[in-house]
């Protein structure tokens, strides 16, 4: 779905993607992450063909999303963290842009204004930046697209909203879909995350399944960090206090096969805490996740 060697990029002199390669190859949703300035955006931009690379190859879909091809256009679509909305209702925004998205469905579209409860008959200028949010998010639910782009979608919601995000994320019509999400709000998206991508340096430094993450790594909390090292039973890769406890990040010790099962995936993983650890620990980690990035998981390499 999307393929992406040996990209550069940059802004002026700044060189921002330099050797940047990366693999979308199955439906998913996957969380992209790394710290300011990382180019997260840019990359998101880079994939729908608003921004041209300056070497390197980009491919959406099998095609070059900067060529801007309509049929390719309609496979796309991108909810920016900023953005204007004309002063319509939801329903004039479907008529005269859901128009350009084949697979475009009001029914789904006044479904998901109901579970947000964003009022289909308001027009945006009366919205609040939180209803506003919420509008452009269940129109570009509603496009049905293969591919769909959101940078910092929970920005601006509310905690009902962000739940109410996750659920309409989870229902069956988007599991065709690629998701890619680029968010610092770790917490509101880890249940539903199926990826992640770290991005540091220009590159892809890791891009693993949240289950294999949680097969390799172990996180809790202990009262100190003698505590923590009995707990964690592997090596520890970053720790911090919270309040009179310690945190940490650890990798988990060699198990059994049999046992290897019974290791809880996906939520298991506190991506907030991940974040912490390959953001001020990088190497590390890193180093410790050299088993994903050596051999990536299926639908996508790194």
């Amino acid at each position: 779905m999307i393929a992406i060697d040996n990209l550069q990029f940059g802004y002026g002199r700044h060189l921002l993607y330099d050797g940047f390669a990366a693999r979308v190859e199955q439906p998913g949703i996957y969380g992209l992450f790394g710290r300011n300035g990382s180019g997260k955006s840019t990359l998101l931009k880079l994939i729908c063909g608003l921004l041209t690379p300056w070497a390197g190859q980009l491919l959406v879909l099998g095609r070059n999303p900067r060529a801007r091809a309509a049929d390719l256009l309609a496979s796309i679509y991108i909810v920016p963290e900023e953005f204007h909305l004309p002063n319509l209702t939801c329903a004039q925004l479907a008529a005269t842009q859901g128009v350009f998205y084949p697979r475009f469905s009001n029914a789904l579209l006044n479904e998901y204004l109901a579970e947000l409860e964003v009022p289909a008959t308001a027009r945006f200028e009366s919205m609040s930046l939180g209803q506003k949010k919420k509008a452009a998010i269940a129109f570009a639910l509603a496009t049905c697209t293969p591919l769909l782009l959101m940078d910092e979608p929970t920005n601006g919601l509310d905690i009902v909203g962000r739940t109410q995000f996750r659920k309409l994320l989870q229902r069956p019509e988007h599991a065709h879909r690629a998701v890619l999400i680029s968010t610092h709000q770790a917490h509101d998206l880890e249940s539903i995350l199926s990826h992640i991508w770290f991005i540091d340096q220009g590159r892809l430094a890791l891009s693993a399944r949240m289950d294999d993450l949680a097969r390799l790594l172990q996180m809790g909390v202990a009262p100190d960090d003698d505590a923590a090292r009995v707990q964690a039973g592997g090596a520890l890769l970053y720790q911090e206090r919270i309040g009179q406890q310690l945190a940490y990040v650890a990798l988990r010790a060699h198990e059994q096969p049999e046992a290897e099962a019974a290791v809880p995936t996906g939520s298991s993983v506190q991506l907030e805490l991940l974040y912490k650890a390959l953001s001020l620990n990088r190497d590390q980690v890193l180093q410790a996740l050299a088993p994903l990035r050596e051999a990536p998981a299926a639908g996508e390499t790194a």
